[in-house]
């Protein structure tokens, strides 16, 4: 009898413990909050999450991410490098390389031979808060490294740096991540 309430409230944005207090205020509700939590987690399991596919002009955007490769002999050791993976935003197309460090250094080298391989630079590239990329994460104007920033102006493309915690923000870059982490690596070992 409270499905309707609590599902108004979820879509306002309110959580659990709010709603909890609301139902009991409100709605004169006996129950446990444990109860409100476990309902409104089936509840969101229940209901999907719908995005919006946001079509891109050639050249417009990539978007860049690391990701964890698969592991690699070194001195008697496996060892997991970073997967570096910049993808074009309106082909989908998609370049990587695995990598030791996510140093500012290698994160520009890493877009030079993305650049090369693309045969172009496109006029914004979308990334993550990394270090490399972000020295002070804020929701409406990030610190930019200033090497990586001297770095964008140099090639001409314009770093946007995504809200914290939000990889749906960058979706294109993340599904090829994870593709070739189930797919070209998974389960697999290598000697070099």
């Amino acid at each position: 009898s409270y499905h309707t309430v609590i599902h108004l409230k979820l879509q306002r944005g309110q959580h659990a413990r709010s709603i909890y207090q609301d139902l009991v205020g409100e709605e004169h509700f006996s129950g446990s909050y444990d109860s409100v939590k476990r309902y409104i987690r089936r509840l969101k399991h229940r209901t999907p999450l719908l995005y919006a596919r946001m079509e891109t002009p050639a050249g417009e955007e990539a978007q860049v991410d690391f990701g964890e490769g698969g592991p690699i002999l070194v001195n008697g050791k496996y060892r997991k490098p970073w997967l570096f993976v910049m993808t074009l935003s309106h082909s989908r197309k998609s370049y990587q390389e695995c990598v030791w460090k996510q140093d500012v250094e290698t994160f520009i080298r890493c877009h030079e031979q993305a650049f090369t391989f693309f045969g172009g630079v496109t006029r914004m590239v979308k990334h993550d808060n990394l270090k490399s990329a972000v020295l002070k994460a804020h929701l409406y104007e990030a610190e930019l490294n200033p090497t990586y920033l001297a770095f964008a102006d140099h090639c001409g493309f314009i770093p946007i740096p995504c809200k914290v915690r939000t990889p749906e923000h960058k979706g294109k870059v993340e599904s090829n991540i994870k593709y070739v982490q189930n797919n070209a690596l998974k389960g697999k070992t290598f000697n070099s």
